[in-house]
């Protein structure tokens, strides 16, 4: 039987744990402090958002950087049509794709070398109570999910793993995305569809 765990990746979760900056919009611009006070609060989502959409630490370390560095230049300009968080998670995503768009354009010109899947990336299906042998498969499934989830197109990798692994919903996945909530759902049916043909031999085990 396939692992209740990878099975758990194909649920539909709608949870969507809210930092306090999300809770108030803002309806001003900024001040210093307020931004200094919204990066503090979001950082641990961001750094984590990074880290499941690349699948990748030395991109998402990188995309983190680079996308508060933006932000610090930019949050003068910030005048409330979006909460903050939403508004620098936006950035983060950005700065995620464009970091992936680096890596592929470089190994299109240079010999590929194994990507080794994020232990964050995956980090909530071991099940620490589960036998050796359990747990050699667990790690083998995370793996195998991590390394497909980086082969799905931009928009189904983003989407899947927003609402997935961030148990965002589709309205708030469609806000960071700029698309609708239906195709948000679209592209997380694709998404699944997808990784179900990627990850055939998991699939197979658990139909025999």
């Amino acid at each position: 039987m396939m692992d209740a765990a990878f099975d758990s990746l194909f649920e539909d979760r709608r949870v969507y744990q809210r930092t306090s900056t999300r809770r108030a919009s803002m309806e001003k611009s900024l001040t210093q402090p307020e931004f200094a006070r919204a990066v503090s609060a979001g950082l641990p989502k961001l750094i984590a958002i990074a880290r499941r959409l690349s699948g990748d630490e030395d991109i998402a370390a990188e995309a983190v950087q680079n996308a508060l560095l933006k932000a610090s230049k930019s949050w003068r300009k910030f005048r409330g049509q979006s909460h903050v968080d939403t508004w620098l998670t936006k950035i983060v995503i950005h700065a995620v794709r464009d970091g992936m768009a680096s890596q592929r354009r470089h190994l299109e010109h240079n010999e590929p070398k194994p990507q080794a899947p994020s232990e964050r990336q995956c980090e909530n299906l071991v099940d620490p109570e589960r036998g050796p042998s359990q747990q050699v498969l667990d790690a083998e499934i995370r793996n195998a999910v991590a390394a497909a989830v980086r082969e799905l197109p931009d928009r189904q990798r983003e989407v899947f793993s927003l609402m997935i692994w961030q148990s965002m919903t589709a309205r708030d996945v469609g806000q960071l995305l700029d698309i609708t909530p239906q195709t948000v759902h679209a592209n997380l049916h694709a998404a699944r569809k997808r990784l179900r043909e990627l990850l055939g031999p998991f699939v197979s085990d658990d139909q025999d």
